[in-house]
């Protein structure tokens, strides 16, 4: 049975948000699964910190492996969305861009950092995830496989 209020808004979200915004949206994740996986009812409407964090994780987690199911994913001309996973509270991803790490500049790296912050601030769902204890790791590697740059973030 599907929670409602606040807590089925915000873990609707919270399940969500691992792909909005990151891909061309060909994946696709059953948001009804993880929460009936994930959260157990009784919880209300006001989890605490350690119901949240587990929530989280849970969510993170069946997320993940729905998506990986659907990848390797084109997102543009030369990036493709290679792999999802998470650790705990922590949801990350892993791109390939079809370049070699010698041609990548720094100002090009800052920029897709940049990109990606600021499109994890903007997102709704991301950042009310954050709040609530989730973070976001990226990282993007060369066609070879050599490690172009990697972060995370934790809030805006």
């Amino acid at each position: 049975m599907p929670i409602s209020g606040w807590a089925g808004a915000a873990l609707f979200a919270l399940t969500m948000q691992a792909h909005s915004g990151t891909t061309n949206g060909k994946l696709n994740t059953d948001s009804d699964a993880a929460i009936a996986t994930c959260v157990d009812p009784s919880i209300g409407q006001n989890p605490t910190d350690a119901q949240m964090t587990a929530i989280i994780a849970c969510i993170f987690s069946e997320t993940a492996a729905q998506m990986d199911a659907g990848l390797p994913s084109k997102i543009d001309e030369i990036t493709t969305l290679v792999a999802v996973s998470s650790h705990g509270t922590t949801f990350k991803y892993v791109y390939v861009l079809d370049v070699e790490t010698a041609d990548v500049r720094q100002q090009n790296i800052d920029a897709l950092e940049a990109s990606t912050r600021q499109n994890a601030c903007t997102n709704a769902n991301m950042m009310q995830t954050m709040e609530a204890g989730g973070s976001y790791f990226y990282r993007w590697v060369d066609r070879s496989g050599v490690l172009i740059t990697s972060f995370t973030i934790e809030g805006c």
